[in-house]
């Protein structure tokens, strides 16, 4: 099965560096195959015949055995990921001056999150949708952006159990996975 692996916070302003191949490498010694990467951010697509948990517990034991600091993680199959890119809504990356986002969830994600964010959202100035495995946001760019939702949730539990694709980076990830197979 073809897999997106996602990382976060690696790889922002000189801190965690993790580089891409020296990832694709371990992850290819671990068994997996067809080990590629998109930009330097923590998007990975392999391959592997195990089941999601085994392959979820073999990104796990990489990531801690070979880095000094902890990298949380969203290992999510092809249907999955296909699947809730489907339910993406109309208005998320329709409109350019618009902050477009994919946050995905992360394995450390507690579904109690989906419940606090629809609660607090402005609906003024963001747009959100929930899927299982991501949330499609949309909020204001420069205009009014602290007045949005979005802007507030540095920091949060909420934002540390995520990992955030911008509109273009999503579309392409939904792209290249789709080409792995092709």
């Amino acid at each position: 099965m073809n897999y997106l692996l996602l990382l976060r916070g690696i790889n922002v302003g000189g801190n965690h560096r993790v580089p891409m191949a020296v990832l694709r490498n371990l992850l290819a010694a671990a068994g997996f195959t067809d080990v590629s990467s998109y930009i330097n951010s923590g998007n990975l697509f392999l391959n592997s015949d195990l089941p999601t948990t085994t392959c979820e517990e073999k990104v796990a034991d990489v990531l801690a055995t070979n880095f000094d600091f902890p990298i949380d993680f969203r290992l999510l199959s092809e249907p999955d990921f296909l699947a809730d890119l489907a339910q993406a809504p109309s208005w998320w990356g329709a409109d350019p001056t618009l902050r477009h986002n994919a946050l995905f969830k992360l394995n450390t994600y507690v579904s109690e999150n989906d419940t606090w964010l629809t609660d607090r959202v402005t609906a003024d100035y963001d747009q959100v949708l929930v899927t299982p495995n991501v949330i499609f946001w949309t909020s204001t760019l420069k205009v009014n952006f602290s007045r949005s939702f979005y802007s507030k949730i540095m920091g949060t539990p909420f934002y540390k159990q995520t990992s955030a694709r911008n509109y273009n980076t999503t579309t392409k990830l939904k792209q290249l996975l789709e080409a792995s197979h092709d």
